[in-house]
């Protein structure tokens, strides 16, 4: 259960008890100020008087409050710091708002850092919250903060203990009037002087302050401040501003900032898929929202392509052929360039749509370069000690970010992101927001949850008049109802509507107010449980022993009390622009009565037709009052279940709200003509009654009924076009997620594979490879000249001449060699099996006068044979020369020349990284579409001499016998997962045992024990791959059961690296040679 529409803050009164009051006879009590009185709908009153309120002689201020939460906290230069022991258990910064949670572990943490009922540590139930002791607060009171109104101009920074202190004396402090509400701050001047002058005037005080006989607005239902209007046409001007605010609101720049290198595929796509879905839900929450979409990908320094930008644009389509553009490849180290990416951020138009909620969702699964960021190893971070090479500050740019308005939500895919964001916070308390996004089906939901949570944060910011919210505290406590006396109350009622005639346009408004008055018993807890912008809600019981709720305006306190640990029993401070006694308190308190009488009246005639899992109730609320009690709401305790609110009263739907509840608002608005609609729809379901709901609103253009929920004529509006899009447009549903995107393998310890516990989904079996029954195609088949080819490419070697110009081929000639190297290709088996000698190549890159030398080194075939592991082309300059020769090679010698696939070998990669670039800018893209046919004909792996296994990638779960590589498919793409993907992804991982999440995102990681249980099984002596760059050009691991090799010095310009070259000998004795480039 809650209070009224507003989310629950923690409340704590000592007592509900008030002192005890003269009644007036014919009214409900009396005070020293005012008789209270019952207004008829014109105003006049029933029955009592008002006595004359006297005006004070001067002016009086009070020194307005800030939030905790806002504090900025400074690093003390002296060391004079609290203990570490105090950080916030949760978010491990100071905590500005500190409250201890009744869990297990009595858990200390921010209360911004608390959501629910349960600890967020070790998710246990908490049995209440209290305020650390004094000698705690104490000690947070030697933190060092700034002034709250720095950004006026104030430059204090001190002790939390003497900021009340200071503020006394502050210049630029906002202090208000206690006559007319007015802000002002005493570095006004003269401005300040001639307000308190001119505030003593009795017709000043008339003209600017609401007296008793105004009607009293309280703006609960939308989570807003309170507004006061003395006429109606000031009530309209109220609402307006606050409507205005919610469409400005939903003026909407969402930027997504995405780490596009290779392991990020199912990411980028779910983006792109779910988009669609992600526009509807705002469309269909948000009844005005304008969305404009930008897309930032970034990589990392080596690669070439190191960022893609799409401003923001309202169309969809455009959105999506953009993102379908975009592929997910590079990044050679573990660490992205972050730097990069957000600068590109910064860059965007974030004034375009004149929109006023800005927000950028960062998708990544790797932090920013430098050891500040992460905890990740040198080796996995190539700029591990000086952070961004090209010297960008990630704060700086962050700044620039939150300086611009925009909301910062970070999806994080693995825990080694963790740690940047936390430094980010610790410059930017609070600021990126976290949310888990390793599952992409998730995607669409998270970012929709977000951008509707940033809309309220946006609504929160353009409504707020600085008012800070009560500092109090909740207790989930159960009442000892022994202990609690019991207090006679008078209830007055609404009765039920008597016909829905009486909600038309043009009805007697007092058809909906007449009541009925009765007396009982309640006792009611001496603390709440939840709280609202206005009111709290306690637990209580009648005489029977039946169970029901208080629900009370929160009033001031005039003094506080401390138990014998020093908690302060209650801080808590009503509205001060809201009286909470009176004629307006009372009027509120009935007027809720009468709209929940009309809202259960046409839940009743709605559910008439409904199965009884579709029936509406609403609770009854019925006004009540006691010589000793304060005024309060007495309404019937929801039966136990989850308590969800589903919509508010401008309009907006939670994202799964059931569709029985908005055809219930539609209704209310068709059975009365269109005079009002029920909104705010909140509650419990219980299977066998159906929904059961408390505290509705009720819109109608009628803004002087139905108390401050009647948003008015606007908000009606809104709520239909909400409705039209949610119950008449066909829904928009999260694409279901492709084979790809789902986790490859399942955890299954009793498969009991002989190297891991990894169980692979079923997938279907393709049609394994077999050689062609054509004829064997020849160069001279299709006149390719390969002598004079292989000639000329290695010119530059014969000559010594190394300019590093582009050797020029014939497009035709490639074009035959292409065509006769893919059917060579297809005539060898998937798992070549080979026998030594021969020697060995990794990586080439694109480095063809680096090849040329490996060639001068370890001699050009027949003489020598060769085996090279793939990723040929991409980021060198020279790729087409490179793969021309290497292919030339295969179709002269084909049983001395063999070419394995390496991940770069993939148009999905090598579209990014520089060979489709290449092969555009030199001859056309349909020459790169042929190169790609190529590649999909590739082999994967190589056998040599039956005890050496090599790839470009690594082992795989699913490789259970030699078989498996042999019944592969050929002609393929490379698949987002299983054995094939392995192969030619996966990388070895020294820091944990057995099979690992891949740094990359993409295949697997495994550790020496699953090298050593591999080769064991698998009668292999040694496992040969590339795929990873390696300083020395080669690198063993796992007891030298496995080598990386790579044979791309001075890898893309940036590394310091050096190639190697195996030779296996013909007894299998291996060697390396080394080439400097």
């Amino acid at each position: 259960e809650t209070t009224s529409r507003n989310s629950m803050l923690s409340l704590c009164m000592p007592e509900m008890r008030q002192r005890k009051v003269t009644r007036t006879p014919g009214s409900p009590s009396s005070s020293s100020l005012h008789s209270w009185v019952l207004l008829d709908e014109s105003g006049t009153e029933e029955k009592g008087q008002k006595e004359e309120k006297e005006v004070k002689s001067e002016t009086s201020w009070k020194l307005e409050p800030f939030r905790q939460e806002d504090l900025v906290v400074v690093p003390s230069s002296s060391g004079d710091e609290p203990d570490e022991e105090l950080r916030c258990a949760v978010c491990l910064n100071w905590p500005k708002d500190p409250m201890v949670l009744g869990c297990p572990s009595e858990h200390m943490i921010c209360r911004r850092c608390l959501s629910g009922n349960l600890c967020p540590l070790d998710h246990q139930p908490f049995a209440h919250i209290r305020p650390p002791q004094r000698a705690v607060l104490t000690m947070l009171g030697r933190v060092n903060v700034r002034c709250p109104d720095a950004d006026s101009g104030c430059d204090w920074i001190g002790q939390k203990a003497h900021l009340e202190e200071h503020r006394g004396s502050c210049l630029q402090a906002l202090h208000r009037c206690e006559r007319c509400n007015a802000l002002l701050r005493k570095s006004d001047g003269e401005m300040f002087a001639e307000h308190h002058q001119e505030c003593q005037e009795p017709s000043s005080l008339i003209s600017k302050s609401c007296t008793s006989d105004d009607e009293l607005h309280h703006d609960d239902g939308l989570n807003n401040k309170k507004s006061c209007s003395r006429t109606a046409d000031g009530r309209r001007e109220a609402v307006e501003r606050i409507i205005s605010a919610y469409e400005q609101a939903e003026k909407i720049n969402v930027c997504f900032l995405v780490d596009c290198t290779g392991s990020m595929g199912p990411h980028i796509r779910a983006v792109k898929e779910h988009i669609r879905f992600i526009v509807y839900r705002m469309r269909a929450s948000l009844p005005s929202a304008q969305l404009y979409l930008s897309f930032v990908g970034y990589r990392d320094h080596c690669d070439q392509v190191q960022s893609e930008v799409l401003p923001f644009t309202n169309s969809v389509p455009d959105f999506e052929k953009f993102v379908e553009s975009v592929r997910a490849s590079g990044g050679g180290d573990t660490a992205e360039d972050v730097h990069g990416g957000v600068e590109e951020a910064t860059k965007l138009d974030w004034n375009t749509n004149d929109a006023a909620t800005r927000v950028l969702i960062h998708i990544a699964d790797a932090p920013g370069h430098g050891s500040k960021y992460h905890n990740l190893s040198p080796g996995s971070d190539n700029y591990h000690a000086q952070g961004d090479p090209k010297g960008r500050n990630l704060e700086e740019l962050v700044g620039k970010l939150k300086d611009n308005g925009v909301q910062y939500i970070f999806g994080h895919i693995q825990s080694n992101t963790e740690k940047m964001v936390r430094v980010l916070n610790e410059t930017f308390p609070d600021y990126i927001q976290s949310k888990e996004m390793k599952n992409t089906s998730l995607v669409a939901e998270v970012v929709a949850a977000s951008l509707h949570s940033s809309v309220s944060n946006t609504v929160s910011t353009l409504t707020s008049n600085m008012e800070a919210s009560p500092d109090i505290i909740l207790s989930s406590e159960s009442p000892d109802w022994e202990t609690i006396t019991m207090d006679l109350v008078t209830l007055r009622q609404c009765r039920p509507v008597p016909d829905v005639a009486a909600l038309y346009p043009g009805a007697d408004a007092k058809l909906t107010r007449e009541f009925d008055e009765s007396t009982v018993r309640v006792a009611v807890a001496p603390l709440p449980f939840a709280r609202g912008e206005t009111r709290a809600t306690r637990h209580a019981r009648r005489e029977d022993g039946s169970a029901v709720v208080v629900k009370h305006f929160m009033v001031p306190l005039e003094d506080e009390e401390e138990d014998e640990d020093g908690h302060h029993a209650c801080v808590a401070a009503a509205p001060t622009a809201s009286p909470v006694f009176g004629a307006n308190a009372f009027e509120s308190l009935f007027t809720l009565s009468e709209v929940s009488a009309i809202a259960s009246f046409l839940a009743d005639e709605f559910s008439k037709t409904r199965e009884a899992k579709d029936k509406i109730r609403f609770l009854s609320s019925a006004a009540a009052w006691g010589a000793e009690v304060m005024p309060f709401n007495l309404e019937d305790a929801l039966p136990t279940g989850e308590f969800r609110r589903f919509s508010n009263n401008v309009g907006c739907w939670e994202p799964d709200a059931p569709k029985t509840l908005m055809e219930f608002s539609r209704f209310t608005h068709e059975v009365t003509k269109g005079h009002l609609m029920v909104v705010d729809l909140q509650g419990v379901f219980s299977a066998e009654e159906g929904w059961i709901l408390t505290d509705p609103c009720i819109l109608s253009e009628d803004l002087t009924r139905f108390g401050s929920g009647n948003m008015g004529p606007h908000a009606l509006d809104r709520s239909l076009a909400s409705l039209k899009v949610l119950l008449d447009e066909e829904p928009v549903h999260i694409p279901a997620p492709a084979a790809a995107a789902v986790s490859m393998y399942t955890r299954d310890p009793s498969l009991g594979l002989p190297w891991g516990s990894y169980k692979p989904p079923p997938r279907a079996v393709a049609t394994p490879w077999r050689p062609p029954h054509t004829p064997a195609l020849k160069p001279e088949d299709r006149e390719l000249r390969l002598d004079d080819m292989i000639s000329l490419l290695l010119a530059p070697r014969h000559s010594g001449r190394k300019n590093f110009k582009h050797v020029i081929l014939e497009e035709a000639q490639i074009t035959a060699l292409i065509e006769v190297a893919r059917d060579t290709f297809m005539r060898q088996p998937t798992l070549l099996e080979l026998e030594a000698p021969i020697k060995v190549l990794g990586d080439i890159h694109g480095q063809f006068y680096d090849l040329l030398e490996f060639f001068a080194i370890g001699g050009t075939p027949p003489e020598t044979n060769y085996l090279l592991l793939g990723d040929y082309v991409d980021r060198g300059k020279h790729s087409i020369e490179v793969i021309s020769l290497l292919l030339a090679f295969k179709v002269k010698y084909p049983e001395n020349f063999f070419l394995l696939r390496g991940n770069h070998e993939c148009a999905s990669v090598n579209r990014i990284y520089g060979f489709y670039d290449e092969c555009k800018r030199r001859y056309n893209v349909k020459f790169w579409k042929r190169f790609v046919d190529l590649f999909n004909s590739l082999p994967p792996a190589a056998l040599i001499d039956s005890c050496i296994l090599c790839m470009h990638g690594g082992i795989s779960p699913e490789l259970e016998n030699f078989d498996a590589i042999r019944d592969l498919a050929r002609p393929t793409d490379v698949p987002d997962t299983g054995l094939l993907c392995d192969l030619l992804w996966s990388d070895p991982c020294s820091d944990g045992s057995g099979w690992i999440e891949p740094d990359r995102g993409v295949s697997v990681m495994f550790g020496a024990d699953i090298v050593e249980k591999f080769c064991e099984v698998m009668k292999v002596d040694l496992i040969v791959r590339a795929h990873q760059v390696v300083e020395d050009g080669y690198e063993f691991f796992a007891g030298r059961r496995l080598v990386t090799i790579f044979s791309a010095p001075k890898y893309c310009g940036e590394f310091d690296n050096v190639g190697a070259l195996l030779e296996i000998g013909e007894d299998l004795s291996c060697s390396f040679k080394i080439h400097r480039s």
